[in-house]
């Protein structure tokens, strides 16, 4: 059983929250990884999986409705 959003403002929220969150688990994979951040790599790479969840989401939506 999958948690499908109820709204387009949740949808987004929960994409929004990823990007954050992927941001600061990404950010710290490279300070212990390399001892240096790399920002815009890890942006990019945040954004990336903020979409993916924002597709899946969607599609999980427009499927329940």
């Amino acid at each position: 059983m999958i948690d499908a959003p109820a709204a387009w403002p949740q949808i987004f929220f929960r994409a929004a929250t990823t990007a954050v969150v992927a941001f600061m688990v990404l950010q710290a994979k490279e300070w212990f990884d390399a001892g240096r951040f790399d920002t815009p790599a890890t942006a990019v790479d945040a954004v990336l999986i903020a979409g993916g969840i924002l597709a899946l989401n969607a599609i999980l939506k427009l499927k329940n409705s």
